[in-house]
């Protein structure tokens, strides 16, 4: 019921919502290995600073973002926010619309290795690494 309500909330779109923000082009906004890096963090927080390459896509917008500009479910998409819930909220939304290769890395900070990851996080990060 709870990924239900996630994915009703990130399929409606406010009418002012912010346009999705690619630093680069989206194809290069591509791995080595052929997977996105989303920021799911606010325009706002995507300004200040954000991985190079990543593209900024809401938590609030993440399914209809995604959909338009990745409409494979086989894309592999890394996912990042400030903290951890909207990032792990959006990789729900995406699975719920049948994305199978979302992984959820937690904060900008994790990531740069300026905060300790979560154990969820690093079970990702691990599994991410091994599968390379």
């Amino acid at each position: 019921m709870i990924r239900f309500a996630v994915l009703l909330f990130t399929l409606a779109s406010p009418l002012m919502a912010p346009p999705l923000v690619h630093s680069e082009p989206a194809q290069q906004a591509r791995t080595g290995n052929g997977s996105v890096w989303i920021d799911v963090r606010s325009a706002e927080e995507y300004q200040q600073d954000h991985l190079p390459g990543a593209v900024l896509i809401p938590h609030t917008r993440i399914a209809r973002g995604v959909s338009e500009h990745y409409p494979n479910r086989n894309t592999p998409i890394n996912l990042y926010g400030a903290g951890g819930p909207r990032s792990r909220m959006a990789m729900e939304a995406l699975q719920a619309l049948g994305y199978n290769r979302v992984e959820d890395f937690g904060s900008l900070n994790t990531i740069r290795g300026i905060e300790p990851a979560p154990t969820a996080v690093l079970q990702t990060v691990s599994h991410h690494i091994a599968s390379e």
